[in-house]
């Protein structure tokens, strides 16, 4: 049952060292970082680090730069090589690869400009087929203006109307409603003429001035100069690549660094700054200590010492092996044990996969959630599906106990078919089925819960004893008084119905009334606790959580406040015992739905083998089987799962967990340290 032993520390070193600091603690993946003390009524003069944001101009810049670049970066990458730890650092290197690479990229975005002006000139000019005049003398005239464009047809056939205008108006290739077309207009009527063919829906598209030529001779010399632009954009982008590959690793190293730091800005605030010197604090484990001092230790001027520990206020860290690591899932659920208390994982591990097994025993079915827990432990990241392979393997290892088989009992001998177990529970011949020996499973069923109840009350004794809580481990339900009446009790009357007498007038007296009146007398008995105290001066063997109770006591009664009379001690009393007595009886008594789900099971089995046996065999039997079976392991699976993990919270966590435990939550920002 383990809880980590935490070690507190202190970390302290100059200002100008306190990111790398911090950076160095996240990449150990085993810093827990505490909250900084309160200082402010100390006269000190202490300031929190509250700046975060710093890197993040220089974090978009990298991502700027890297997409510009075409390079992918690696958060994740080492970045120990990188010496910068300013943001003047790194905006001075972003700036030098930046102003390398801003005139490649200027070049490539006005030649990507070009390429995209000249296609569509291209494109237009191949809709002006059959245009054989010269572009250059038509753009050289000087009295004349030349549009090129569009008209829908339906306006060609309005320009008979404005025959009289001074226009000249050429018609080119057709496209679904529109043609393509100029017009030429004196330039002193060049205005009207715009206006005319804007209202008759004319969209211009502008021709260069710089062609010569026929339309066929300017598209030939706008396809050699999209060619040659394009040669130049390709050998630009090699130069952008080998730019770009050249620095790929250094610039994901400084971005991955940048996401450290920038990260690391938002433990800051638990960083106290005095005389220049920065101060935090935290916990590690023990056995990390040397390690975690010389990871640290490697910059100059950087200290950390261990410092006493309260083990009431280090946070928790569950360490179990693999068998019982995934069950923690089911401790933190009720929640965390207290950093002195005790890990109840071992325990909860082994009676829930001993508990499972017996209340679903079938050596075909365990083995399917074995293997469903196995896959889904392979490709999901289910918490569930580790301890399936666990409860899998128990319900098939009982399965073989119980002799079933998917429900089938005459493949493999159960145990009540063998002669001398048979025998022992009292039978002259075997038993026809599990169902004849229903009364020994349910009577099997207490003795497990019996067992179970004992152990959670020696587990909280020892608690007790740990914690120095000598008042719950003495007096309390579970304590060492309840535990005497409780085992007294079942072996008093466990044992009169094997014969054997145990319940004597001395035995009732010793092992049963006085225990319950150690119970119900518990006040009395804290108040000559206290007297004693009071004579021997203050001083005594009285623990500390005792101490606390005492002192209570006193204080109320030194305060003035009226001691309960007699008779409502009595009745408060007598209602406390009462309920104590009536929590043994039910929590003993939950215990017999273990024989219950015995029985269920086999009952469920036994329907669906006599559906199957209903059909004509082949096909439908097959699927009979297998869809009952699916049903079976899927349905009362899960319930028996609820149940077992109920048996846990309700009749055993109860009776020893202490919770209230912080859980450890080592900082990590970045790649984590090998």
């Amino acid at each position: 049952m383990a809880i980590e032993k935490l070690t507190p520390v202190n970390v302290e070193g100059p200002v100008r060292k306190v990111n790398k600091t911090l950076v160095r603690c996240c990449e150990s993946g085993y810093f827990h970082m505490s909250p900084p003390p309160d200082v402010s009524g100390a006269h000190l003069e202490a300031k929190s680090l509250r700046d975060k944001g710093q890197y993040e101009r220089a974090i978009k810049r990298c991502r700027l730069l890297a997409e510009q670049l075409g390079i992918t970066l690696d958060e994740n990458a080492s970045y120990d090589h990188i010496e910068y730890n300013v943001s003047a650092d790194f905006r001075k290197y972003l700036d030098e690869v930046n102003e390398e690479a801003a005139e490649l990229f200027e070049e490539k975005r006005e030649l990507e400009v070009s390429i995209k002006d000249h296609g569509a000139i291209y494109n237009n000019l191949g809709q002006l087929s059959g245009f054989n005049a010269d572009f250059g003398e038509l753009f050289a005239c000087e009295y004349i203006k030349i549009r090129f464009g569009r008209i829908p047809l339906s306006s060609i056939r309005k320009l008979d109307y404005y025959s009289e205008r001074p226009y000249f108006f050429f018609q080119f290739k057709s496209e679904k409603e529109q043609a393509w077309c100029l017009y030429l207009a004196p330039k002193n009527h060049s205005k009207e003429a715009d206006y005319l063919f804007n209202s008759l829906g004319f969209t211009r598209v502008r021709i260069p001035e710089y062609l010569d030529g026929s339309s066929s001779e300017a598209s030939s010399l706008l396809l050699a100069t999209i060619k040659t632009e394009t040669e130049k954009l390709e050998h630009l982008e090699e130069k952008i690549k080998e730019l770009g590959d050249s620095e790929k690793a250094k610039l994901s190293a400084v971005y991955a660094k940048l996401i450290a730091l920038d990260n690391s800005y938002e433990l800051r605030s638990n960083v106290l700054v005095m005389d220049n010197r920065f101060h935090f604090s935290g916990y590690i484990p023990s056995r990390k200590e040397k390690q975690f001092k010389a990871l640290l230790e490697q910059s100059e001027d950087v200290e950390v010492t261990s410092v006493p520990s309260n083990d009431k206020e280090a946070p928790v860290k569950l360490r179990n092996n693999r068998l019982f690591r995934p069950f923690e899932m089911f401790v933190k659920m009720y929640g965390l044990p207290a950093a002195d208390g005790m890990d109840p994982t071992p325990v909860v591990a082994i009676t829930y996969m001993l508990v499972y097994g017996i209340m679903f025993g079938d050596l075909g079915q365990g083995l399917c959630i074995f293997l469903l827990g196995l896959l889904m432990t392979k490709f999901t990241k289910v918490a569930l599906a580790p301890i399936m392979t666990r409860i899998g393997l128990s319900s098939a290892l009982f399965g073989v106990l119980y002799g079933s088989v998917f429900g089938n009992e005459h493949i493999i001998t159960p145990f009540f078919h063998v002669p001398e177990i048979y025998t022992l529970l009292g039978y002259e011949e075997a038993p026809e089925n599990i169902f004849s020996i229903s009364a020994v499973l349910l009577i099997a069923a207490l003795l497990i819960g019996v067992c179970l109840v004992v152990l959670s009350m020696i587990l909280n004794m020892i608690i007790c004893i740990k914690t120095r809580d000598m008042e719950n481990g003495l007096f309390g339900a579970s304590g060492l008084t309840g535990f005497i009446f409780y085992v007294a009790l079942i072996l008093g009357v466990g044992g009169s119905f094997i014969g054997l007498e145990l319940m004597s007038p001395v035995y009732i007296a010793v092992f049963i009334v006085l225990p319950l009146l150690a119970m119900f007398f518990k006040e009395p008995i804290l108040h000559l606790l206290h007297a004693e105290r009071v004579k021997n001066g203050g001083k005594g063997n009285i623990d500390t959580g005792l101490k606390k109770k005492l002192d209570k006591v006193l204080s109320e009664k030194e305060g003035g406040k009226a001691r309960a009379s007699v008779g409502t001690f009595i009745i408060e009393g007598f209602i406390e015992l009462f309920e104590t007595c009536l929590s043994y009886l039910t929590n003993t008594m939950s215990f017999l739905r273990i024989g219950g789900f015995i029985l269920s099971h086999a009952g469920l089995m036994l329907v669906v083998n006599v559906l199957a046996g209903l059909t004509d065999g082949g096909v439908a039997y097959i699927l009979v089987q297998v869809l009952g079976n699916a049903f079976v392991t899927g349905v009362e699976g899960f319930l028996v799962g609820i149940q077992v993990l109920r048996l846990e919270f309700y009749e055993l966590f109860s009776r020893f967990f202490k919770g209230g435990g912080t859980p450890f939550n080592p900082v990590t920002i970045g790649k984590k340290a090998a």
